[in-house]
């Protein structure tokens, strides 16, 4: 598994994954407007849109987001053909070995067997239940029932990166804007859900 930074929209591949999000992810999951998706691939330093390429093939694609003092996954999927590969443990593999600092990402509340197996996939892979108090999370997010934050560290200042993320991630994509108001949002959750799950 190979992973290759993007950062032209009008790119072939990119076209393809553009797409590819905007069919694999219900409309109150993803980017909310596909100009957007496309303006921050091409503009947006902190956010990286990774191809996912196996055995020099395209299969999907992992967006993560650098912010300075810690990393934020927000996406993962591949397509359908590309399935069952286990294409999602190797991203999250990659992350493992080239992360140092902590990396977040936000999970579903286990509510049934595919929530709950979906959650130990993550802590099997090293991610830590970090955040899962409503009050707390409410200062971050708005409408809808929180997710659980999780990541890879222990931190003591917790609420200094939930407000970066808000700032960086949920600001830039209009995240805060819309999508929490009506929804669950399941900003990088449902993200593996529907990336993880049959991968």
């Amino acid at each position: 598994m190979k992973l290759k930074r993007i950062t032209n929209s009008n790119n072939e591949d990119a076209q393809r994954l553009i797409t590819l999000h905007s069919e694999t992810f219900p409309e109150y999951e993803r980017f909310r407007e596909k100009p957007l998706l496309s303006n921050l691939i091409d503009n947006a330093q902190s956010m990286h849109f990774n191809g996912i390429y196996e055995d020099n093939k395209l299969a999907g694609f992992f967006i993560y987001w650098d912010l300075e003092d810690s990393y934020y996954i927000h996406f993962i999927t591949v397509f359908p053909e590309m399935r069952n590969r286990k294409i999602g443990q190797k991203v999250l593999n990659w992350v493992s070995e080239n992360f140092r600092l902590p990396v977040f990402l936000e999970s579903e509340i286990p509510y049934d067997a595919i929530t709950a197996r979906r959650l130990n996939f993550y802590k099997r892979n090293g991610f830590k239940e970090l955040a899962n108090d409503p009050d707390f999370l409410a200062d971050v997010r708005r409408g809808g029932h929180p997710l659980w934050l999780m990541g890879t560290q222990e931190i003591d200042d917790l609420k200094h990166y939930l407000l970066k993320i808000k700032e960086q991630v949920y600001y830039a994509t209009g995240e805060w804007e819309g999508i929490w108001q009506n929804h669950s949002k399941i900003c990088i959750t449902n993200s593996f859900s529907i990336g993880f799950q049959k991968t």
